[in-house]
Formats: structure tokens, C-alpha cells, sequence
């Protein structure tokens, strides 16, 4: 399964797990084996295996999250019932002093235990939630529906990627423009 890490953060990165595939939603961690293969990818821990309860609550948090990035880009008051519920059974941070400095992380050993997964993730969400002038939707609205954290010095970044979204919409603009017709106009058939 190939996942994208586009979102800068592990929290957008999970909701990033639904992405719009052939004009419909696709699920990456559709299963509990899905799952634990997306919390190794995404840095968080190897677990063996993940449990079909952990991975429900991990769809709950991903739908909670979802709902309340949303309100974020909406402007719109934010849900918390359903985080702060996931929060509260919190097992805790630690200061880790590594190569890029102090990181504040979650005291838990995902590798060992992944029951803490859903708190881990909520945990991260949250605080995207508290830092929102940074949290941004991809501009190419029609196929692509990923989040991302801005984190440009102009905080000006329109794309998930530039080498997906970004590079497809300028073909395209540059595409319009050589044809004469406005960007977004779609060509014009030709009679038959």
C-alpha cells in the first residue's frame, strides 16, 4: 500500500488516509493490518499487529479530526467533544532531546503496544488544532482533498505537493493559455 505523507504532521496525515480516487473516496487504512502498516510508515512504531478496536478508534479520531480541521478552514467553531474524550485517557509526554532539538513525544512505545494509537493521533491533531494559521486544504479542489500544514516562510504554499497538484494545475494553465481559451474552460470539440 502506498501512503501519502504530505501533511506535515502525523494528525493530517491520517485524515490524508481518505483520498479521492477515480471521482470517489478511498479508504488507505481500511483494515487493522492497513493500519499498523501506516503507523510504521508514518514513523510512530512497527506493531505487529493492531487490534479491530484500536483501528475503530482510529477511524473515530480520523472522522473527529476531519471535523474538526474542517471547522478550522471554515472558520467555524470547532468540535471538541469527541477529542477531548480521546484525550482525556491520555498516557502522557516527555521532552526528547534529539538531533533537531527539544520535541515534545508521546510516552508511549507503539512498537510494544499500540492500544495508544487513537489518544497519540488525537494528541497531535489537537495540537494542530491550537496552531491553526498554518493548517491549509490543497488548492486543486477538484480531485484532490488533502490537508497540509504551511509551513512556507510566506506561508503562501497552495499545493499538497507541487509535484502532484501543483505541477498538474500549471500543464494546465500553460495548456489554456497556448490554446487561447481561459484556464479552467474546458476545449472546445470539434465537429464531427
Amino acid at each position: 500500500m502506498s501512503f501519502l505523507f504530505r501533511g506535515g504532521d502525523p494528525a493530517l496525515d491520517l485524515v490524508n488516509t481518505v483520498i479521492v480516487e477515480a471521482g470517489a473516496p478511498l479508504d488507505l487504512i481500511p483494515t487493522p493490518a492497513d493500519l499498523a502498516a501506516w503507523t510504521a510508515a508514518a514513523g510512530l512504531g512497527s506493531p505487529a499487529a493492531v487490534s479491530p478496536e484500536v483501528h475503530a478508534a482510529v477511524v473515530d479520531v480520523r472522522s473527529a479530526l476531519k471535523e474538526a480541521f474542517d471547522a478550522v478552514l471554515a472558520q467555524q467553531p470547532v468540535p471538541t467533544d469527541r477529542l477531548n474524550a480521546v484525550l482525556a485517557d491520555s498516557p502522557g509526554t516527555v521532552l526528547h532531546a534529539g538531533p533537531d532539538g527539544l520535541q515534545l513525544l508521546p510516552r508511549v512505545d507503539l512498537t510494544a503496544d499500540p492500544a495508544a494509537l487513537p489518544w497519540v493521533l488525537a494528541d497531535a491533531g489537537a495540537r494542530v488544532l491550537t496552531g491553526r494559521g498554518l493548517l491549509r486544504r490543497c488548492a486543486n479542489h477538484d480531485t484532490c482533498v488533502l490537508l497540509f500544514l504551511d509551513t512556507s516562510r510566506s506561508h503562501t504554499r497552495r499545493w499538497c505537493s507541487m509535484e502532484a497538484c501543483g505541477n498538474r494545475n500549471k500543464v494546465a494553465a500553460h495548456a489554456a493559455r497556448a490554446s487561447g481559451r481561459p484556464p479552467g474552460a474546458r476545449p472546445r470539440r470539434s465537429p464531427r
